[in-house]
């Protein structure tokens, strides 16, 4: 079991579409236990009421949330073993063998992040050649500057208190920012997928999504181009 080893850490705002498939793909993960599941909820519709639905089978805890920096960062402060795992509200997993062959590796291969390749679980034809797009590239980087996504990302936690968590300060990219502290030798890409939709892309157009992701890259060490970002548009 991976109870006395692993803590989830789900931030969560107005998900009561999405949160129960992603606390079912948790249910059917194997070997899970009493993993304790920390849900830094800041929700105003039923997103409550779906999680409830849950608590006879999880371990869940719902604490409060916030930003999803702060949200995250709340729950990482209640973990008490030595790894956790972020998992966002609307991911879903493919297999049942995700976080059990997370834990292995990170113990035998020594690790210190863990991310997985993302994937487009509804039909949209664009979203998920977006999502291959970002994979490659993820791939290609890794070697030089880490990005444990954080939809799922899981990582020691005396690295993530070591790096001071998820930056509060930036509206969005907080995982590339924490990610990109890590050692890239101690770094792995999972082979396996979670799953999104692909209502961002739709929120924000398929270019100006592919635009975004870019010119936060070029604006990487820029620190005047996040200070006058707003975060709303991705996330709301």
């Amino acid at each position: 079991m991976m109870e006395n080893k692993l803590t989830i850490v789900i931030p969560c705002r107005n998900e009561e579409d999405y949160i129960g498939h992603c606390l079912q793909s948790l249910r059917k993960q194997k070997n899970i236990g009493q993993t304790q599941i920390l849900i830094a909820n800041n929700s105003t519709d039923d997103t409550e009421k779906v999680i409830e639905l849950y608590k006879n089978f999880l371990n869940i805890r719902i604490i409060q949330g916030g930003t999803v920096s702060v949200a995250r960062n709340n729950g990482a402060r209640l973990v008490r073993t030595p790894y956790v795992c972020f998992i966002d509200g609307d991911v879903r997993f493919f297999n049942d063998f995700i976080l059990e062959k997370t834990i292995n590796l990170l113990e035998e291969k020594n690790l210190h992040l863990i991310t997985g390749n993302i994937r487009c679980y509804d039909n949209d034809i664009r979203a998920k050649l977006g999502f291959r797009v970002f994979n490659m590239i993820n791939h290609l980087l890794k070697y030089t500057s880490p990005f444990a996504i954080g939809a799922f990302m899981c990582t020691r936690m005396d690295k993530f208190n070591e790096y001071g968590g998820f930056p509060e300060k930036y509206p969005t990219s907080e995982d590339y920012f924490l990610s990109r502290q890590y050692d890239p030798k101690k770094f792995e890409i999972l082979d396996d997928y979670f799953g999104q939709d692909s209502r961002r892309f739709k929120k924000m157009g398929y270019i100006g999504m592919m635009m975004y992701l870019i010119r936060n890259y070029l604006n990487r060490n820029n620190e005047d181009y996040w200070k006058q970002m707003n975060g709303k548009k991705y996330w709301d």
